[in-house]
This record gives structure tokens, C-alpha cells and sequence, in this order.
């Protein structure tokens, strides 16, 4: 069966809705449009909501591959510290564009998501998590052991005046905004279809014409590709980049996390889960200074357990209580 018959294939089998729940996505949306105005009604907290807008686009990122396609990475800080180099590198040799950064990160990310990508999609389930660990752990020795990303020592970047400060939010902004589009067409194309396809049956998908590692591939390559742009972003906002901010462990868990309590495999769910998720996490390192990890460890878990589903599939969920209770049933061993 030829891909492009895919959708209508997908859909009598049960797989058609995968843009999530309307509701969500068109409040996702407003909230999207009223922080344009952070820099102007909020300029001290404009640092807050540039680092959450960043998680943002590394919330929907991970969900192309881990939700859409069903394949969890353990590993996708790599790209975004490859992001955060590739605009060191160019700050380093007077090349001060926040574009060129963007369209630096863009395309390495994504080829080297390509090249790696040949031997570890092959993997499954937890072998392939295991190997995305693996290989970022691997790239985070050898940039910092190299003297052209300056070592442990890091690299300082050139930034703009403070009057202009406020172009990096903006950037950011615009980074998030575009991986929600782009996963907002990524669902409603045969793309889409052919990902969820491999995600709830890879032999099932082949039957229908689907190329598994194909797809698989230009999935993590989309994927690499906006982390990559939020790591560019973030460097030139940050205005220095070593191994340990570059390949934070946060980078790898939140958004990860965040994908999951607003729901994997949906256009909302990851913008939903990284407000909410970065909204608590402030609260608690104001609240709880000395217990803030425990804390937020604590409401991982309950995010886990609680709502496997994510906020997205809750607001459109029909039966209350009882429905909610019922579908946790499936979970448990």
C-alpha cells in the first residue's frame, strides 16, 4: 500500500485523531500570543519565561520522536548542547547572527541525528534508551575534552547591548512557536500518520508501506533539529556555554517529564506540561530552597501515576472520576 494512502488506512483503524484534544490546543495558542508581552509588561521576569519558552521547544522535540513515534530517548540533550556549540563556535569567530546560529544548529543536529541514527533506531525499548544515553554521555567527554569547544573552561559569547537584551526572548519565542507548528502539520500529514503508525505497530506499519527506519530516521532528524535551535537560542541568552550547562541533566529529564503530564502524542501537550511543570518548579525553589529536588521528584512520580495520559487527554475526557480511575487500571502491572 502506497504511504499516501496511509491516512485514510490509519483512520479505520483507529488512529485518525492525533492533533489531541482542540480545547487545549487553542488555549496553548493564547497563552502563546500573551507571552509576546512578557518583555513588555514583565521585563525582570523576561530570563523565567525565555528559559520555560526554551523548554518549550525542547518539550516538543522530544514528543516527534518519543510520542509521536514511540521511540523514548534518553538522550536528546545532545543535540541541544551540540545547539548551544554551534553558536559558541560562531560567536568565537565574530560571527554574531542569532540566524546563522539557528541555521547552524538546525542542520548539524540534524545530520548527525541522521548519521547515528542507522545503527540506534535499529534498537528498541529500553536498548534503544539505553544507547541515547549512552551516546550523549559519550559527546559531553569529547566536547569537553576538546580545546576547539575550550575544555572544561567553556566559551563566553558576544551579546547585544542591554536595551536590546529582550531580542533573545523574542528568539526564543520564536523557536517554541515554530516547533508547535511544526508539529501541528507533522500530525495532520501523512508524516504524522506513518510516525503513529510505527509507534503502535512497526509490523502493521510495513504492511502499509511504510518504511520503519526511514521514518524513524526523519523523526529524530526533526526532533535533533528544534532541540538544536533551542540550544543556539539559549547559549546566545545565556551568554557562556561550558559541558555542564550544555548537557544539564535538566535538559534531558524535563522535558521529557513535561511532555508526559500534558500528554505525549499531542500538539498541546508539551507546551501545556513545560508551563505548568516550570511553574511549579520556580514555586518550589522559592518555597522549599533545601528540599526543592525532593519535591519536585515527588511530583514527577505523581505525574507518572497519576495521569500516564497527560493533561490534554484529561480535559477531553468524558465519565469524570471513574473513567479517569479505569483507564489507570491498564498501567498497573
Amino acid at each position: 500500500m502506497p504511504v499516501a494512502s496511509t491516512g485514510a488506512a490509519l483512520r479505520r483503524i483507529g488512529l485518525g485523531g492525533i492533533t489531541g484534544n482542540r480545547t487545549a490546543l487553542f488555549i496553548a495558542l493564547g497563552l502563546m500570543v500573551l507571552l509576546l508581552l512578557v518583555p513588555m509588561v514583565l521585563p525582570g521576569y523576561q530570563t523565567l519565561f525565555r528559559t520555560t519558552l526554551v523548554f518549550v521547544a525542547l518539550a516538543y522535540g522530544w514528543n516527534i520522536i518519543g510520542g509521536y513515534t514511540g521511540y523514548v530517548s534518553f538522550g536528546n540533550m545532545v543535540f541541544f548542547g551540540l545547539g548551544t556549540y554551534c553558536a559558541a563556535l560562531l560567536s568565537a569567530r565574530g560571527v554574531d547572527n542569532l540566524f546563522a546560529d539557528v541555521a547552524l544548529a538546525v542542520i548539524v543536529n540534524a545530520a548527525f541525528a541522521a548519521i547515528i541514527g542507522f545503527p540506534v533506531l535499529r534498537l528498541k525499548g529500553h536498548y534503544f534508551g539505553i544507547a541515547t544515553l549512552g551516546t550523549a554521555l559519550a559527546v559531553t567527554d569529547i566536547v569537553g575534552n576538546l580545546d576547539v569547544f575550550g575544555g572544561t573552561g567553556g566559551l563566553a559569547l558576544k551579546q547585544v547591548d542591554e536595551a536590546h537584551f529582550s531580542i533573545y526572548y523574542y528568539a526564543a519565542w520564536l523557536v517554541a512557536a515554530g516547533a508547535i507548528a511544526i508539529t501541528f502539520l507533522v500530525a495532520r500529514s501523512k508524516l504524522g500518520y506513518a510516525f503513529v503508525a510505527i509507534r503502535e505497530n512497526e509490523d502493521a506499519a510495513a504492511v502499509l508501506g511504510i518504511s520503519a527506519t526511514k521514518y524513524k530516521i526523519i523523526a529524530w532528524a526533526i526532533s535533533a533539529a528544534i532541540a538544536g535551535a533551542a540550544g543556539a537560542v539559549y547559549a546566545r541568552g545565556n551568554g557562556f556555554v561550558d559541558p555542564s550547562i550544555a548537557f544539564a541533566e535538566d535538559f534531558n529529564v524535563y522535558p521529557i517529564v513535561m511532555t508526559i503530564l500534558g500528554g505525549t502524542g499531542t500538539v498541546a501537550g508539551p507546551f501545556v506540561g513545560a508551563l505548568i511543570l516550570s511553574a511549579v518548579n520556580e514555586t518550589l525553589g522559592h518555597t522549599f530552597l533545601k528540599l526543592h529536588s525532593l519535591f519536585f521528584g515527588a511530583v514527577i512520580v505523581l505525574v507518572v501515576l497519576l495521569l500516564p495520559r497527560g493533561l490534554v487527554w484529561l480535559i477531553g475526557l468524558r465519565g469524570g472520576m471513574r473513567t479517569w480511575l479505569k483507564s489507570l487500571e491498564q498501567y498497573k502491572a
